[in-house]
């Protein structure tokens, strides 16, 4: 039965026919007895191809492929199909993290670029390419195999061919072994395209896994109903997304991921261990007159909200649930907390898969003092304790010419809920969505549609090789909410560096057109 070729440096299994109830036997010999910690699971059945992506020893994400359409899935569709065609053909692949990397991009975004070129025609292309200087995944379509090139800086620097090519000619630059491999194609050509989203994430499903469970895959992920998915322990909860780092090098996954910190490090007072035989200094007694502390939250230099300690405790996350919420792929779902207790502060890391930085340092635990920095993935935090007596509120930064407006998360909702009565208009101001523009001009939005593209009839006009005439519109949605579709353009449009199909806006959201960048805001 044949099915898609895909790249690896070795293969253990070459389709065979292996019952469900084997498979849990198997994936210990491969990832146990072998050490094979890193590669993919292809199953090929009629309709479609399955794929599971093994990372660390442990499932980390899925796709599939029908006809010309791929889709990421989640690890549980891989054991569903495999359990209704049980006579499918499985392979086992082993395959570097760079190569995993390239192969789930495939599956995780649609590309930026598509092509069909020949050898002729292909040197031109990489030189276009060098030309946009930035990281990128190429993949070549030959029929029915395919090729992945990582891209640094708008240049190939590795290439992976499918095991079943054949001969290609020798070359002595990646470039090269590109044009050689397109050349060596039976009708010398193939299709391109080309992946400038190079992060990925774990399916939604892979925190399934425990140390009690890792070795009955076939039983977990052929047995949990949807309704017990949020209820089962999670060891690889948000594993961190990965890209093509500047340096190149493999990003360890389910390593913690390296975050600069903007601020230096700087020294902080050690807290005695449980069962230290140190004396403890008596908790400072708390100061009635001084304000509660407060948290700014910023992405990079913009302030997003300012958040209040006075209820001892602001937890920190990817989902609703949280009091400071992050929406970003590598922020797991309950990150952190911050506690405050007898008039100190600190923070604690909820076992999250990128880590939580304070100062520059990833710590488990760690107390806090004024100003100090929490950096959580590309978020900071900032802690303000005021001083006693201290009645004004310190005014956040300002941003690119613009004044920053410290805004309370219930009013926020209120306002785009159209539900803030006479007495609340008394004592919050008047809160409006706007768009910052890429010269800094700022675009109210009304109750009416707006339309971003570079043709002249856009309400919003943005330059750019591939953007087009009409981009991106912007939407009044449901109570006062802004939904945000894009339209057309192969540069796609990008919110908080995810490419989208259409979202609700919320205050902060960076939207990216081509190499426009503009930001939405609730200002007063």
């Amino acid at each position: 039965m044949g099915g898609p070729r895909f790249p690896a440096a070795a293969m253990l299994l070459d389709a065979k026919v292996c019952s469900l109830d084997t498979f849990d036997e198997l994936f210990v010999k491969i990832t146990q007895e072998r050490e094979i910690q890193d590669g993919y699971f292809l199953l090929i059945h009629p309709d479609e191809t399955q794929l599971l992506f093994v990372v660390n020893g442990a499932p980390y994400a899925a796709g599939r492929v029908s006809g010309e359409e791929r889709a990421t899935s989640d690890i549980a569709d891989f054991f569903t199909a495999y359990a209704q065609h049980p006579e499918s053909p499985l392979s086992f692949f082993v395959a570097d993290r760079r190569l995993l990397l390239g192969l789930m991009v495939l599956f995780h975004h649609p590309a930026t670029l598509r092509v069909t070129t020949d050898g002729a025609r292909m040197e031109a292309f990489l030189e276009q390419l060098a030309m946009r200087p930035q990281n990128a995944i190429l993949a070549l379509h030959c029929g029915d195999e395919w090729a992945v090139s990582i891209f640094d800086k708008g240049r190939p620097v590795v290439n992976y061919f499918p095991s079943a090519t054949g001969s290609i000619p020798t070359a002595q630059t990646p470039a090269g072994q590109l044009l050689a491999y397109v050349e060596s194609r039976p009708r010398g050509e193939a299709e391109v395209e080309v992946f400038e989203e190079t992060r990925v994430w774990p399916a939604s499903d892979a925190g399934r896994v425990t140390p009690e469970t890792w070795h009955h895959l076939s039983q977990l992920y052929g047995k949990t109903t949807a309704s017990e998915k949020d209820t089962l322990p999670l060891l690889l909860e948000a594993a961190p997304q990965f890209e093509i780092p500047e340096a190149l090098e493999p990003t360890p996954i389910g390593a913690a991921a390296s975050v600069r910190a903007s601020a230096p490090p700087r020294p902080v007072q050690a807290v005695p261990a449980a069962g230290s035989t140190q004396e403890a200094e008596p908790p400072a007694p708390e100061t009635p007159s001084a304000p509660p502390p407060e948290v700014f939250l910023y992405f990079g230099d913009r302030h997003l909200g300012t958040f209040s300690l006075a209820g001892g405790e602001l937890t920190i996350g990817r989902s609703s649930g949280n009091d400071i919420m992050v929406d970003n792929a590598g922020v797991s779902r309950r990150h952190a907390v911050i506690r405050m207790s007898g008039g100190r502060v600190s923070v604690e890391d909820l076992r999250s898969a990128n880590g939580t930085m304070v100062n520059g340092k990833r710590v488990a635990t760690q107390e806090l003092h004024d100003a100090d920095e929490i950096t959580i993935v590309k978020h900071r935090l900032v802690l303000h304790v005021p001083k006693e007596g201290e009645a004004v509120k310190p005014e956040a930064p300002e941003i690119a010419g613009q004044r920053t407006v410290s805004i309370d998360p219930a009013a926020v909702t209120q306002a785009l809920a159209g539900r803030i009565g006479a007495r609340a208009e008394s004592a919050t101001p008047v809160l409006r969505p706007c768009l910052i523009l890429p010269d800094l001009k700022k675009y109210t939005l009304e109750d009416e549609e707006v339309t971003l593209g570079s043709g002249p009839e856009c309400n919003i006009q943005l330059s750019g090789m591939f953007v087009a005439k009409l981009h991106t519109r912007i939407i009044p949605f449901k109570e006062g909410q802004y939904k945000i579709v894009h339209m057309a353009g192969l540069s796609g449009t990008r919110v908080n560096g995810g490419k989208i199909t259409e979202r609700i806006l919320k205050h902060g959201d960076e939207i990216e057109i081509g190499k426009s960048k503009l930001l939405f805001r609730i200002e007063r």
